[in-house]
């Protein structure tokens, strides 16, 4: 059998390293306009509308993430599926995968087409919205939604591009589309102020990046052929085998990330969900890139499992989860000390005195799980063992939405914080590693250890530091002051952090990549 690409001869550890590290710098270009969007149009939104407006904004789309539920699972075996053919050499097995998947979304997303119109009709009679905007509410779901459904169809060409390891492709193209998106939304707030427009910009810009995504695979895939001759009923029923176990991650997944603004704003306020969801969405875009370094884990998971590398893949794990950790706490550290002076100075003193103090209560969270432990999920789904992990986040997903209903009436946004956190610590930080030492036949602690050791060691100094600094010479008044905090903050734990949690082969192969550093630590071995 031919081969499809170069890149998919068997590597050496040292070429599997130095492919993750170039993977993981081009996967955090797309996190960092991402979020530079997110602090630079939340600012604006809520300064040129109110919370209430931005209420509604986060509303909406996290229903419409409920959409995804659609996908079952499928985007996941693309994933999973083109990276293990491209290692055995099968190019003709890509296509089945491809083409198969294709007619399937293609139903589903007629599916949605069907569904917006009715969600559109009937959203307002659920939430507490203000009779003055409840019309505008209801275009926004139809017009996001119809668009959902087109992108269900072609985000497969996105998830095989995944496959390939190819991140630096979908990272420029997800450059290019926050780009775009942050002009229009500037230009739609500087003059209509319409949220029914930028919602049109949002559109605009989704298919124009989906459209890039098919271009990219095609250059990069020459033998890419569609055609219904290609769907099969056997890859079909394997797509689904694996994709149903993902189907119910993906489904306790929105339920865990939806459940707090929906049951906030079905018995509080849009301007509730407002509070709750500033401090969370900024987190979240911030541990995006542990995201973008699940998603090179989980290709990688899949090549290695492909050739039997357990040790390998065990070290993948390790490495991956203390190296997001490690990336994390910075921000962390920085926030727990600074985070409502920011919070202040970003958005106003409304928004600073609710907001503000759920921020450490996240911080739990997002430090904790999504930045050491997201890559162990992404890992099960590599090697194919995230049955175990579908099931506990069904639980936790169930026991969440179950604790708000009894806690946000009584306690508020504060209460809805802290039944996410103490669950997801639970399920997520510690079940899910649990079940990655129980795969890779390896030492649960020796696992969590090699993950959060370092880091938090290397967090200890800083925090000492960053609270002299914030009741000395840099309390947090201004834009410079917080600025300065921050870069000294940063600047002290990662000069810890490069001896103490980056193994020297590793920070080998960093140093390596700047080239005056590199010509002068780095041998030349040719």
């Amino acid at each position: 059998m031919g081969r499809v690409m170069p890149e998919a001869a068997a590597a050496t550890p040292a070429q599997h390293g130095q492919r993750l590290i170039t993977n993981v710098l081009w996967s955090w270009t797309g996190v960092a306009a991402n979020l530079f969007q997110g602090i630079v149009i939340t600012r604006l939104l809520i300064k040129t509308l109110d919370p209430g407006h931005y209420g509604i904004w986060g509303l909406v789309f996290t229903i419409l993430d409920y959409f995804w539920l659609f996908d079952m699972g499928l985007n996941s075996a693309v994933t999973n599926f083109c990276a293990r053919f491209l290692a055995m050499q099968q190019p003709e097995k890509i296509n089945e995968v491809i083409s198969t998947s294709l007619f399937s979304f293609s139903i589903i997303g007629l599916c949605v087409w069907i569904a917006s119109p009715v969600l559109a009709w009937k959203a307002h009679d659920f939430f507490k919205i203000l009779p003055e905007d409840q019309p505008e509410f209801a275009r926004l779901i139809l017009i996001v939604g119809i668009s959902w459904g087109l992108c269900i169809m072609v985000h497969l060409f996105l998830s095989a591009l995944d496959g390939f390891q190819r991140f630096d492709l979908t990272s420029r193209v997800m450059v290019i589309q926050v780009a775009l998106r942050c002009v229009g939304y500037f230009v739609v707030l500087k003059t209509t102020k319409s949220l029914v427009m930028m919602a049109e910009v949002f559109v605009a810009t989704q298919i124009f990046g989906y459209v890039l995504n098919f271009l990219n695979f095609r250059r990069l895939f020459p033998a890419l052929r569609i055609s219904t001759g290609l769907i099969r009923w056997g890859m079909f029923r394997e797509i689904v085998r694996y994709g149903l176990k993902s189907f119910f991650a993906n489904a306790a997944t929105l339920g865990l990330n939806g459940g707090g603004p929906i049951v906030i704003a079905h018995y509080l306020s849009q301007h509730a969900v407002g509070f709750y969801m500033l401090p969370s969405r900024l987190l979240q875009q911030a541990a995006d890139a542990v995201s973008r370094i699940g998603m090179v884990t989980r290709s990688n998971a899949a090549a290695l499992s492909a050739s039997e590398q357990r040790e390998a893949t065990v070290l993948l794990g390790i490495y991956s989860n203390r190296y997001s950790l490690t990336l994390f706490m910075p921000l962390a550290c920085f926030l727990l000390v600074y985070g409502r002076a920011v919070i202040l100075r970003w958005v106003g003193p409304e928004m600073a005195d609710h907001s503000a103090p759920l921020l450490p209560v996240f911080l739990l969270s997002y430090s904790l799980v999504m930045a050491a432990q997201f890559n162990s999920s992404s890992l099960l789904f590599g090697v194919g063992r995230h049955g175990g992990y579908a099931r506990a986040l069904a639980v936790e997903a169930v026991a969440y939405v179950s604790g708000l209903v009894w806690v946000v009436p009584r306690y508020g946004i504060w209460g809805a914080a802290w039944v996410s956190v103490i669950l997801m610590i639970a399920s997520r930080g510690i079940y899910t590693p649990w079940l990655v030492s129980r795969a890779l036949d390896y030492s649960f602690w020796s696992y969590m250890s090699g993950i959060y050791a370092r880091p938090l060691l290397s967090a200890a100094p800083t925090l000492a530091i960053a609270f002299a600094l914030k009741s000395t010479v840099l309390p947090g008044r201004t834009w410079p002051e917080l600025i300065a905090a921050g870069c000294l903050t940063a600047a002290v734990y990662m000069t810890i952090a490069a001896f103490v949690c980056i193994a020297p082969h590793h920070r080998a192969l960093f140093v390596g990549r700047i080239p005056v550093l590199g010509s002068r630590f780095v041998p030349d071995r040719a």
